[in-house]
């Protein structure tokens, strides 16, 4: 049974390697020796090209969309928080409100230290037994 060809992962200069090869090609006259249509090649390339540039452009938009985002939610937060803290400040004197507004309190308890664990009391050294025979009530 013949081995199948399992083909590589495509280079990322994939195509300035068909460009040199096409050169390479046509500057020997391979492509009449060898019937390799050049032609056809070329389009690929071309086409190729066209969509990397596409993908090129699209990337940056994302980019640029997902920045916008970050800023869009950063001005959301600060303006929620001035309004939460605004609403704290003018309610103070009366508990039942703070109470209600707890639930807009920033969780922030993650990135403080955690307690560090009790350590455990050390074991009592146990007594010599009575009955030892380098002791001296033994002799």
């Amino acid at each position: 049974m013949a081995k199948k060809y399992v083909s590589a992962p495509a280079p990322r200069n994939i195509d300035a390697l068909l460009q040199a090869l096409l050169s390479r090609v046509k500057e020997e006259g391979w492509d009449k020796g060898y019937n390799i249509d050049v032609k056809a090649l070329e389009t690929m390339l071309s086409e190729y090209r066209t969509r990397q540039a596409k993908a090129a452009a699209l990337s940056q938009a994302y980019l640029l969309h997902i920045k916008g985002i970050s800023q869009d939610r950063a001005e959301l937060y600060r303006s929620y928080m001035e309004t939460v803290l605004l609403l704290r400040a003018r309610n103070r004197s009366q508990p039942d409100i703070l109470r209600s507004l707890d639930v807009f309190k920033r969780k922030c308890g993650s990135h403080r230290k955690k307690a560090p664990a009790p350590q455990p009391a050390p074991e009592p050294a146990s007594p010599a037994s009575p009955a030892s025979p380098t002791s001296p009530a033994a002799s």
